[in-house]
């Protein structure tokens, strides 16, 4: 397992109508060898974050998206100074999503013609599901030959 980074970091906002963020310099991540966007797991000034994406900005810096209900559990808002611990989250497929394509040879098709961004958000957002039924229901709909369009 990679080791969890500890940083601190300030919470910015470029626009009013857009989610903060907190930026990571490059040098603090380069151990993890990242290529593209990563899911994370941490936290933010001791309270959990939960999964979130950590993107690329440039070859400097990456950041990550903070939505206003998180800031508001952290008691914090832009220009607060922070205390951001991660680490790399499992890239486990859910359970659900996992029986899918091993049981259904159609649904396997199609994840496999999908892209490694599009795997990512697909396991993310069945992943978010806190029922499994739900989990199952997502990852039926988004495989379904029906629903998806795919050259």
């Amino acid at each position: 397992m990679r080791n969890s980074i500890c940083l601190i970091a300030i919470i910015e906002r470029k626009y009013p109508q857009l989610p903060s963020f907190v930026v990571a310099p490059s040098k603090a991540v380069t151990s993890w060898k990242l290529e593209g966007t990563t899911i994370i797991e941490g936290t933010l000034n001791g309270v959990e974050m939960g999964r979130r994406a950590l993107k690329p900005w440039d070859d400097e810096r990456w950041f990550i998206e903070l939505p206003e209900p998180l800031c508001r559990k952290a008691q914090v808002d832009t220009g607060d100074s922070v205390e951001l611990t991660m680490r790399i989250a499992s890239t486990d497929l859910p359970e659900e999503l996992a029986q899918l394509i091993a049981a259904d040879p159609k649904a396997k098709v199609m994840w496999e013609k999908l892209t490694s961004s599009q795997r990512r958000i697909l396991r993310e957002n069945v992943a978010a599901a806190k029922q499994s039924a739900t989990r199952r229901h997502r990852a039926e709909i988004a495989l379904s030959s029906s629903n998806r369009k795919m050259d």
